[in-house]
């Protein structure tokens, strides 16, 4: 009887620590939350600044540089997680942009990992589109110069080029997916995820793609502000069949922060005016027209006027200025009229290069505006407008009322006669009406 009491509770904290353990296992297999609000990237997608230009639910847009398109994209392989991916591109020019999100009730200390999913595609044959074969589809130009990169403010502000950011490393992930890490630690209740790009030269087609990016608390052990790393993820058309070799895990090793490219770092811009003989008189300067030295040029700013006068050996005439809006007026040398507009409206940006462009021709005079056809009026004239009626047409009118009354008249003896009949007729009706009573 002992014996079998022992088997029973043997058997029962068997039972009991395979239980423990289960639970204890589907723990550990719980995902971890992510903190992003869609951080899929998934529709609807609302426009900012543009109808082309347009944001998933949850994020904002930046724009450094350029003026990219911002869509959805469902192509596949273009699309790591759920129905779409975010698609920013500017074809036949650079840009520089990042998608950004808020995320508040962080606990200051909390040690965070942003992870991101980045593509990128460069082709200068907007003909073929580089098309190849086979997967991925395309093979891109590296000549490009590429740059993905993301970012965690641990303050939780709102500029990308703010020393307080904790960056990846760099990556160019052509025609693939490459998954890119940074870790920081919250220093607010409010932090702030970016998704940042840019590039350096030009193609015919210039696209970057975004997708499954996710915010969570890590463990503190062994996490430091601005540790990165970026792992190569490029899916296959079919799944690769199982092993059961282990593969070693590979150290993460922290690679320093690359610096942001000269034209982010940058705190003012070029306005670059030129100035030229204007021989055909169309207003814009043709490549076998002169520049013209000696024109004037007064650029006003909210906090900065200044002259410029324009020489043949600086053409164009390049100078530094704060970003802001200038309004540049252009006054021509002796003997010279301008042949367009004598102003211009001009924003400036840091980093960026604007132009404007004044051009004059010798005795030139614009065409004056054709005189008015109104009449002149004499001093002490009427106005023409605001003569009162003729005598004649109130002599109409009262004539229109002599003819009225004639009619009546004319008229008179049949609604005597009508008026009688009326009258008659009702008296006969009363008479008639008492009869029967009686």
């Amino acid at each position: 009887m002992i014996r079998k009491r022992c088997w029973g509770a043997l058997a029962l904290a068997l039972f009991l620590a395979a239980s423990l353990g289960t639970v204890s296992g589907a723990r550990a297999q719980q995902p971890v939350p992510n903190l992003l609000t869609n951080g899929d990237l998934e529709t609807p997608y609302y426009a900012q600044g543009a109808p082309t230009r347009t944001v998933p639910q949850g994020w904002g847009l930046w724009i450094g540089a350029g003026t990219p398109d911002a869509l959805p994209n469902k192509d596949s392989p273009q699309v790591r997680s759920g129905a779409v991916a975010w698609h920013l591109r500017q074809n036949g020019a650079v840009f520089t942009a990042a998608g950004y999100q808020q995320v508040s009730e962080i606990a200051p200390g909390t040690v965070l990992e942003l992870v991101a999913h980045g593509w990128a595609f460069a082709c200068a044959d907007a003909a073929t589109r580089c098309a190849i074969p086979t997967f991925p589809y395309a093979q891109s130009d590296e000549a490009a110069g590429t740059t993905l990169r993301v970012g965690l403010d641990p303050t939780g502000g709102l500029d990308p080029l703010s020393s307080a950011v904790q960056w990846s490393a760099d990556a160019a992930p052509y025609d693939q997916w490459a998954a890119l890490r940074v870790t920081a630690t919250a220093q607010a209740e409010t932090v702030t995820v970016y998704l940042f790009m840019t590039q350096q030269t030009p193609l015919a087609l210039n696209g970057i793609y975004w997708d499954a990016v996710s915010l969570s608390e890590t463990s503190g052990e062994g996490a430091a502000s601005g540790t990165a790393s970026v792992v190569a993820t490029t899916p296959s058309p079919t799944a690769p069949p199982p092993t059961a070799t282990p593969t070693p895990t590979p150290t993460l090793t922290p690679t320093p922060l690359a610096p942001l490219p000269a034209a982010l770092a940058a705190e003012t811009g070029t306005l670059c005016v030129t100035a030229f003989h204007d021989e055909n008189l169309n207003a814009a300067r043709d490549p076998d027209e002169a520049a013209l030295p000696d024109l004037r040029l007064l650029v006003t700013g909210t906090d900065r006027v200044i002259t410029l006068i324009s020489a043949e050996d600086s053409d164009p005439l390049c100078t530094e200025f704060a970003p802001g809006w200038y309004e540049i007026a252009a006054m021509p040398p002796d003997g010279f009229g301008l042949t367009g507009s004598g102003t211009a409206l001009i924003q400036v940006f840091a980093g960026r290069e604007v132009a404007a462009a004044f051009g004059a021709a010798p005795g030139y005079v614009a065409t004056p505006l054709p005189a008015s056809e109104a009449p002149t009026v004499e001093a002490g004239a009427p106005d023409p407008g605001l003569v009162a009626p003729s005598l004649d047409a109130a002599g109409d009118s009262a004539d229109d009322d002599s003819a009225l009354l004639d009619q009546l008249y004319e008229y008179s003896g049949l609604l005597v006669l009508a008026a009688a009949v009326l009258i008659g007729g009702g008296g006969a009706l009363v008479l008639l009406a008492l009869r029967r009573e009686a």
